[in-house]
């Protein structure tokens, strides 16, 4: 049996030094790894004890299975996906024999991406970590360790897969970045990275593989900012560079870790041990540092206290002295027929517009509510959700009162969301907290309850203590309730907008919890709204207020804001009385409000900036916001308005593409958004081919063939360059991974490509791939051949006379002019 409760002890008490490199291990000892590592777990059982029995030697105290690639769509590459059990059972039982005092169990990406980025959707995804999390279970390891995870939404499934295949055991979830601090697919920081997987259900997190120590250390500082888990680092031996004969190397020394071992238990880091490159004499390194050493304790710094949220791409902290936080509020169907019909149709292009306008318009978060008479919200909600997500990189409030709506959606939300909302009623609180508890989100408290909303300040209190009680008796801490008082319309209870600021200043005062309001509501029938919104606000704001869901669209609003958050900052917060001059102003304007008896319906609203905008310019934002509903249905307006199908392709679509591709070199743009918006170019183009004559409408600008070097199975950075080629009209024929060179060369002859591809992620493949350039020079000399991927750097392109691009955008620009050269 496994040390579960002992290691659950030690972990973020005393030190823990974890083994190296299995994969190096291997290639040193000869061993033949063609198939599936985890096979060797059978065929090779003695060797994989003996690794483990060296690290141990060397002072490890956790042993690492070899399952990382252990999961049934990895396995499948090999043909040996019906054996995920046995492999993975046998693994443990091995790492336990070769003596270290704990064993984690090993998880690995699926290989598999998640939309919006790639084709396979969560419950796929979440399948193949439980099968995998549940054989491993099967042998009592001590904890799961999840590694080398670069987009935060996988990384967060295998989190809650773990969770449910065995909550008894502790997960370590560890991600890795790229040079410029972040996660490469899905954009996200350390902190942000902490943040999600701590609210996963992680008991540790932190990084591993991409980087060498120097380059960690940077980025585990902010991964300490981001939580007060325990921490968790194995750096590679050093960045991989080409030695004199072109092999990759890593220069790292086992010295490098003494330094940079000293240096990560001095920031409270618990657990230590090495990733590629390293063997037992780095791991001696560690072990001589740190032993048995206490981990320092970590200072948990200004966060006590404050509410965070999180987008896969930044966090937001609510409360506390921080800025007041702006809620998007236009993402609601009631009042706005076009969204209401949108959803109706199954579309999400008002979704993903008022998404991205209110992020333009300077919101902090955005909450989605797509209840209306007739919308499945259990199906509609979720979906809305990921289209909200692909067009605005801001944190998401999700809000429903449908309890299976607000589940399908928190499951699938790769961040961490503040829910909207719970109340005091028994049925919200046994249906919304214990889904709030187990996808670690954040909760509005509404103070109201089965008598409704009580008239007075002591009466919303009490609600919100016994909210409280049942929220921590469910496992949620303060930090994660965000109080709204209710805002009551001023023009049915002229009292009530006191009434409000009374409880949003008691709450944060008294019970010490962060607070929110609708404040619009305070004007319901009244003229002058504007004004008054905006000087309700600044009331508020100067009593703690810490967000407000508004139209951020609306400049008053805004500048309210502005003006609050600057006298925040310069003055803090005045907890001795309430700020009596904002209230005056704001009743002053209430009283004149209230005089004259103003026609139903007097409020006023500004034209639809959206329907004003030229066709050419909304199919532009079409593209950038993803809208891959309704970009070809602007292109058939652009044709109809007479505009040539060339033209739109050439003068619209790619200029927007191109400026996304300029923005994502540029590190203003991410992934997700990139990937969505060729997408939408992809639909939009083939519309405005439709309207092409036959023979035009079957032109390419080129044909490509693109492939994942024999013996590599990974396939996001090839998919990616893909998806960017084909929506600037490329023909592309994906060979998929761990292609044979004969293949290529086959299917450059066949198709008559004018350019190869050839991608790249593991230094071992690197042979291979100079195998099938050499071949294809040879054989198809007038063909060129490109080749990319995390290993491969232009110097090695050059040496064997192959072209280089760093990144989709670039090898779209590559290919184009190699075309265009061509046919000169």
């Amino acid at each position: 049996m496994g040390n579960t409760e002992t290691f659950q002890h030690m972990l973020g008490r005393r030190m823990l030094v974890l083994e190296g490199a299995m994969g190096t291990m291997l290639q040193t000892a000869g061993i033949d790894i063609a198939g599936a590592p985890e096979e060797l777990n059978l065929t090779h059982a003695d060797a994989i004890i003996d690794i483990h029995r060296r690290y141990c030697a060397a002072g490890a105290t956790c042993a690492i299975t070899n399952t990382f690639g252990g999961s049934r769509p990895k396995l499948d590459a090999h043909a040996c996906g019906d054996r995920v059990g046995q492999l993975n059972a046998s693994a443990v039982r091995l790492a336990r024999a070769g003596g270290a005092p704990y064993v984690l169990a090993d998880i690995g990406p699926t290989g598999l991406v998640l939309d919006p980025l790639g084709s396979a959707d969560f419950e796929t995804v979440y399948a193949a970590f439980l099968e995998q999390a549940r054989a491993l279970a099967s042998q009592a390891p001590d904890a799961f360790l999840l590694e080398t995870y670069t987009d935060i939404a996988e990384a967060r499934c295998a989190v809650l897969a773990c969770r449910e295949a065995a909550p008894e055991i502790p997960v370590l979830a560890l991600v890795t970045f790229g040079v410029d601090g972040r996660m490469e697919l899905s954009g996200t920081d350390p902190a942000t990275a902490a943040l999600i997987l701590q609210a996963a259900g992680a008991a540790a997190v932190g990084m591993n593989c991409g980087l060498g120590p120097d380059q960690m250390l940077p980025l585990l500082e902010q991964m300490a900012a981001g939580c007060d888990l325990p921490l968790v680092v194995q750096p590679n031996a050093g960045l991989p560079r080409l030695d004199a004969d072109g092999n990759t190397v890593f220069p790292g020394t086992p010295d490098d870790f003494t330094d940079f071992s000293r240096t990560a238990a001095a920031l409270g880091v618990a657990a230590i041990g090495s990733c590629c490159g390293s063997n037992p004499d780095f791991t001696a390194a560690i072990a001589a540092v740190v032993g048995n050493a206490d981990v320092v304790a970590r200072d948990a710094g200004s966060n006590t206290g404050v509410t965070a949220v999180a987008s896969p791409q930044q966090t937001v902290r609510i409360g506390g002295t921080e800025p007041v936080r702006l809620i998007g509020e236009r993402i609601n169907p009631t009042g706005k027929p076009e969204l209401r019909e949108s959803l109706m149709s199954g579309s999400m292009t008002v979704v993903r517009r008022f998404a991205a306008e209110q992020q333009a318009a300077g919101a902090d978060l955005l909450d989605v509510n797509v209840g209306a008479a007739g919308i499945d919200e259990a199906t509609v909600l979720p979906a809305a959700v990921r289209a909200a997500t692909s067009a605005a990189t801001l944190p998401l409030s999700i809000d429903t009162t449908d309890a299976a709506a607000l589940e399908a959606a928190l499951r699938r939300y790769p961040g961490r969301a503040l829910v909207n909302s719970v109340t005091g009623e028994a049925r919200s609180i046994q249906r919304v907290l214990p889904l709030v508890a187990r996808y670690g989100a954040c909760v509005v408290v509404l103070a109201l309850d089965d008598n409704g909303i009580p008239a007075t300040v002591e009466g919303r209190l009490d609600v919100v203590r016994r909210v409280r009680e049942g929220a921590r008796a469910a496992g949620i801490d303060d930090s994660r309730l965000l109080v709204d008082g209710l805002v009551m319309a001023a023009a049915a209870d002229p009292v009530s907008p006191d009434t409000t600021l009374d409880v949003a200043r008691r709450v944060r005062t008294e019970l010490g919890l962060s607070t929110l309001l609708g404040v619009s509501n305070v004007s319901h029938g009244l003229p002058n709204r504007a004004a008054l919104n905006a000087a309700f606000l600044t009331a508020a704001a100067a009593e703690g207020l810490s967000a407000a869901i508004v139209n951020p669209n609306d400049t008053v609003i805004r500048e309210a804001v502005g003006v609050a958050n600057q006298t925040r900052s310069r003055s803090g917060i005045d907890d001795s009385a309430p700020d009596t001059a904002a209230r005056a102003a704001f009743n002053a304007l209430l009283t004149d409000a209230l005089k004259p008896a103003a026609p139903e319906g007097a409020g006023t609203h500004s034209p639809d900036q959206w329907d004003a905008l030229p066709a050419e310019d909304r199919l532009r934002d079409a593209i950038t916001f993803g809208d891959t509903d309704g970009a070809p249905d602007l292109v058939d307006r652009l044709v109809a308005d007479g505009m040539a199908p060339a033209a739109i392709i050439a003068d619209v679509l790619t200029p927007a593409i191109r400026a996304l591709g300029d923005g994502f070199a540029t590190g203003e743009v991410f992934l997700p958004q990139l990937m969505v918006a060729a997408d939408a170019m992809k639909a939009a183009v083939a519309r405005a081919k439709s309207h092409l004559p036959a023979a035009d409408a079957q032109s390419v600008a080129g044909r490509v063939v693109f492939a994942t070097v024999k013996g590599d199975i990974h396939s996001i950075g090839k998919d990616i360059c893909i998806s960017l080629l084909e929506s600037q009209s490329f023909q592309v024929t994906d060979l998929g991974v761990d292609v044979a060179a004969q293949a290529v060369l086959d299917a450059a002859r066949d198709t008559s490509a004018d350019l190869v591809c050839l991608s790249a992620l593991m230094t071992t493949t690197l042979p291979a791939m100079a195998d099938t350039v050499a071949l294809l020079h040879d054989c198809v000399p007038d063909v060129a051949v490109g080749v990319g991927g995390a290993v491969v750097t232009r110097d090695w392109a050059t040496q064997h006379g192959a072209l280089y691009t760093k990144d989709a955008p670039q090898l779209v620009e590559v290919a184009t002019r190699l075309v265009a050269e061509q046919t000169k």
